[in-house]
């Protein structure tokens, strides 16, 4: 019975292996989570700030996410100088979190932000910041001084959207638009399409929280 279910798996094992060393992409250094901001925090940030807009434009929506979020302890662990693989997203982020577009109210923002602050920084898009005694001063979203009485979209995960990691205010939305598309996905596409149009991975530090 045990030799059957092996020589049932083994094929599958072996396309399996193969897709996780297919390579997606070629990275010009080691992108490695820091606080607080990060090569690999913008990275992500910024690659799921693109794919939430994607995403949400693929599926007329009409709207478009201002701010993106990537939960620090969800980051599991480095991108590689040199080629990128299935198998370093995998291990990246092991989680099967789907994207989620969170319509906050500007206080409700505020307090998110607060949040990033009092950690210390972390993986944000779309953002500028100081942090001041453990706040978050002299906001800025899309290069505008935020501001609490307009709505702002976020593109997140469902488990901190659901207020996970202590971020209770973000299940205080307006708003919450499951796209039901894998982030690990949206990753892997972003990879391959860079690829395609013969770019390299290389995220700058740009002082986006200070």
């Amino acid at each position: 019975m045990d030799s059957t279910i092996v020589q049932l798996y083994a094929p599958y094992k072996i396309i399996l292996e193969k897709d996780m060393n297919r390579v997606l992409a070629i990275s010009e250094n080691e992108l490695v989570k820091g606080k607080p901001e990060s090569l690999l925090t913008n990275f992500l940030a910024d690659l799921l700030l693109a794919q939430g807009a994607v995403v949400a434009n693929n599926q007329q929506l009409n709207i478009t996410p201002a701010v993106s979020f990537f939960n620090y302890g969800g980051i599991r662990s480095t991108l590689p100088k040199g080629e990128i693989t299935v198998g370093n997203i995998f291990e990246l982020m092991p989680f099967e979190n789907e994207l989620v577009l969170l319509e906050l109210k500007g206080d409700k923002m505020q307090a998110f932000l607060d949040y990033i602050a009092d950690h210390g920084g972390g993986s944000v898009g779309g953002v500028e910041m100081i942090i001041a005694n453990d706040k978050a001063t002299d906001v800025k979203i899309q290069g505008e001084k935020i501001d609490f009485n307009k709505s702002y979209w976020l593109a997140t995960n469902d488990y901190v959207a659901a207020g996970g990691d202590g971020l209770e205010m973000l299940a205080e939305n307006e708003q919450f638009i499951n796209s039901g598309e894998k982030i690990r996905d949206l990753i892997i596409n972003y990879l391959e399409e860079l690829s395609g149009n013969n770019k390299h991975v290389n995220p700058k530090l740009d002082g986006r929280i200070k």
